[in-house]
């Protein structure tokens, strides 16, 4: 969650963000003493507050001052798997991400409870930049690197790399990885996990890969690196996503420079493999020489949502946008059908792709 522009403000709404780690993105988090609790953002000390005292669904949430009154007392009920509904005391109603948006600024409201994913929050405790180091797992955190470089090996195309850093329900900023040491890059293994400001000196194996079965892993800002000579061999896809019923989100002027085999890719031939597998980018620049930006599979009901995707030299059909793929197991090839536009798997139009 986020309030709107860092106001201070009495009555600023509060809505959803890309997590960036700012003092109007943290909340103190205080029991109250009856099974409750009292959720204030560090910038402001105000209180999240159901406003008006509306009890109705589409209640609007905002901050205000606090006063210890029931529409600012929140029940936090464990769901499982690291993730809670915040339930107000007031109305029995859930925090709710409004209309289930998958884009940054969506407003916060209050709603029935009725269990899917954008009533569904995690929490991240806000860590420090010792904790971000090569090899690291980080387990519901949230870490300003402050801008360390760090980095295991490369052994070119070899997918039995580990990880530079591992995150389990965790966000990092502002690291880059080294040009010799990007090893299996970054892995979102359980949870939600955001990578923002997040540098590739020059990709090894993958940037990153999805692997958390119903998380999101969401990539924002920052930029990759692939040389053709470089210690990553064979140019390859950016972004790896394994895991099923989970989405990738890649946005906020995120930039690929270099060359490069593709922006995203849902597995073509993983075991156990199937979906579906969904990716969103937005607001992406393709600043290098690109052999596609998406391939999905089509027969595991993948979806790809593409808008404002700014490409190098682009004309049609070079390179291909999104690509619809026949995905198979372990050990066979997938197959390639080609590039598509408005169609299930492929929601993008002509007008959401211009020249960079």
């Amino acid at each position: 969650m986020d309030v709107d522009s860092f106001s201070t403000a009495g009555g600023a709404n509060v809505m959803t963000w890309f997590t960036l780690g700012y003092s109007n993105q943290q909340f103190d988090v205080t029991d109250l003493g009856d099974g409750s609790y009292s959720i204030r953002p560090v910038h402001s000390g105000k209180s999240l507050d159901v406003w008006g005292w509306n009890a109705g669904d589409g209640a609007e949430l905002r901050q205000w001052d606090y006063t210890g009154a029931e529409n600012q007392r929140w029940y936090l009920d464990d769901r499982g798997s690291n993730y809670y509904s915040i339930i107000s005391k007031f109305s029995n109603k859930a925090i709710d991400v409004w209309g289930v948006s998958m884009f940054a600024g969506a407003d916060a409201r209050l709603y029935s409870y009725w269990g899917r994913a954008g009533q569904l929050w995690t929490f991240q405790k806000v860590g420090s930049s010792s904790e971000c180091y090569a090899g690291a797992t980080l387990t519901n955190r949230f870490v300003d690197c402050g801008g360390k470089t760090i980095g295991l090996s490369c052994v070119g195309d070899d997918e039995s790399q580990g990880a530079v850093l591992t995150l389990k329900n965790s966000s990092i900023r502002n690291v880059k990885l080294s040009s010799s040491g990007g090893a299996d890059g970054i892995h979102c293994s359980s949870g939600n996990c955001t990578l923002a400001d997040v540098t590739w000196n020059d990709i090894c194996e993958d940037a990153a890969t999805n692997k958390s079965e119903g998380g999101t892993m969401t990539i924002v800002g920052g930029s990759a690196y692939n040389s053709t000579s470089g210690y990553g061999g064979t140019p390859d896809k950016i972004f790896q996503h394994n895991s099923k019923n989970s989405t990738t989100i890649i946005a906020g002027g995120f930039t690929a420079y270099g060359t490069h085999g593709k922006l995203w890719r849902s597995c073509g031939n993983c075991s156990n493999n199937g979906g579906p597998r969904n990716v969103i980018i937005y607001d992406v620049n393709i600043d290098a020489t690109i052999g596609s930006i998406a391939g999905v599979n089509r027969n595991y009901g993948d979806k790809a949502t593409i808008r404002n995707l700014r490409i190098k030299n682009y004309s049609s059909g070079k390179p291909p946008v999104c690509e619809e793929y026949q995905s198979v197991q372990k050990g066979s090839s997938s197959t390639k059908y080609g590039e598509a536009w408005n169609t299930a798997a492929c929601d993008v139009s002509t007008s959401d792709v211009s020249g960079l």
